[in-house]
């Protein structure tokens, strides 16, 4: 039986096959040979280092596909997309997989003239851009996701990392950690485990509506003032002219404007004093 040689580089990159399906992988070769043909390059293999390990045990004869690469990294890049392609991986695992690739790609960007678009197809020109939108490509997940699961595996407690994708959605792991990196350093595993809890479910749906509060507020007191340096008579003159807007009907919606604002400013100042002493975690 051939010798192949394996680079940990090239088995290691990607996700392991569970106990089933690597026991479902042995039962099929056991009983019918090893049908697809293993990818090698110069004598290492690419694609099918479970498969070479179950012919060696079971004595079957397998084939031999020779690819051929530029470079190591080349042969990485063809290995997560073809891993991506084929496996049925939930969308952490995608995501995971794809970040594997965050480095290769932005050194990719930095030299996307001369890339080979074979390997990545419509590399972009701006090096930031270019590298979020291949990896969502290669991930087929969104950008926002993505970033989620980056910012996770990045930052949250093990057993936050753990959770995500299998007992709670990439969604509430990042709004968990968001909660989480507020806290000092130490305290951050105990209270993981908490918001992890049942419990905490109906505590997180109202966080959720509070914040939803305060971005709409904010996004009240923005509209006020965005554009305010903008106001000069010139512009008052062309708006009079060219729209077909009255004056009367202009101020009357600035009027109503104002007296929203004023409500708005009232209500705060007159609320303030009851929450002097309360320690609240800040949603920024």
């Amino acid at each position: 039986m051939k010798e192949l040689k394996i680079n940990p580089k090239f088995r290691d990159i990607i996700p392991p096959l569970s106990g089933e399906e690597y026991a479902d992988l042995r039962e099929s070769i056991a009983s019918e040979g090893c049908r697809d043909a293993l990818i090698v390059w110069n004598g290492t293999i690419v694609d099918g280092h479970n498969r070479y390990g179950i012919c060696k045990e079971l004595g079957v004869p397998f084939n031999t596909f020779e690819k051929n690469f530029e470079s190591e990294d080349d042969a990485l890049l063809w290995i997560m997309r073809n891993q991506l392609a084929r496996r049925n991986l939930c969308d952490v695992e995608r995501g995971r997989l794809a970040l594997k690739l965050k480095e290769k790609i932005s050194e990719r960007a930095k030299e996307s003239q001369g890339a080979r678009t074979d390997i990545l197809p419509n590399l972009a020109k701006c090096e930031a851009i270019d590298t979020r939108e291949e990896l969502a490509k290669i991930a087929g997940l969104s950008h926002g996701t993505l970033a989620k699961i980056e910012r996770v595996d990045k930052e949250a407690p093990a057993v936050i990392r753990e959770a995500m994708g299998k007992t709670i959605s990439i969604d509430r792991a990042a709004r968990i950690n968001g909660r989480l990196k507020r806290l000092p350093e130490g305290e951050r595993g105990t209270e993981a485990e908490r918001m992890l809890s049942p419990a905490f479910r109906e505590e997180l749906e109202e966080i959720c509506r509070e914040e939803k509060i305060i971005k709409k507020l904010q996004n009240i007191f923005a509209s006020a003032t965005l554009d305010f340096d903008y106001i000069s008579e010139e512009c008052v003159d062309v708006y009079i002219r060219k729209s077909c807007e009255s004056v009367s009907s202009v101020v009357e919606t600035i009027d109503d404007q104002i007296a929203g604002l004023e409500k708005l400013k009232r209500l705060f100042l007159a609320r303030e004093k009851l929450f002097e002493e309360e320690k609240l975690w800040k949603i920024c």
